[in-house]
């Protein structure tokens, strides 16, 4: 699992490729507690278009992200989704509630 964050127009863009399951989640959950406290007034875009697989810990990251993001009144947008973790996304009724588009920007969902 690779995270990474950048820069990019107003906001911050983290990057999450190969696996967000399990055992890494814990780990992204930190990352992104950091990104909400050293970017405390900018959106957050999640860019998962470098995932290969993510089960149920996907949904505890996604929710508590846009939870922090949310306190302070920021927004969260979650894109480039691949099939199998929109898929997930789907079955808890995320789309409902959070932004989700693709690499060029659409609605997802």
């Amino acid at each position: 699992m690779q995270i990474t964050h950048e820069r990019v127009g107003d906001s911050i863009v983290v990057h999450i490729q190969d696996e967000m399951g399990h055992h890494e989640a814990r780990r992204i959950l930190d990352y992104l507690e950091n990104i909400v406290v050293l970017y405390p007034v900018e959106p957050v875009v999640l860019d998962l278009s470098g995932l290969t697989f993510m089960d149920s810990s996907g949904l505890a990251v996604a929710m508590n992200l846009h939870r922090a993001l949310a306190r302070t009144g920021r927004s969260l947008v979650i894109r480039g989704t691949p099939p199998q973790a929109m898929r997930v996304f789907r079955a808890a009724g995320l789309p409902h509630r959070m932004t989700f588009v693709d690499e060029k920007g659409e609605k997802q969902c």
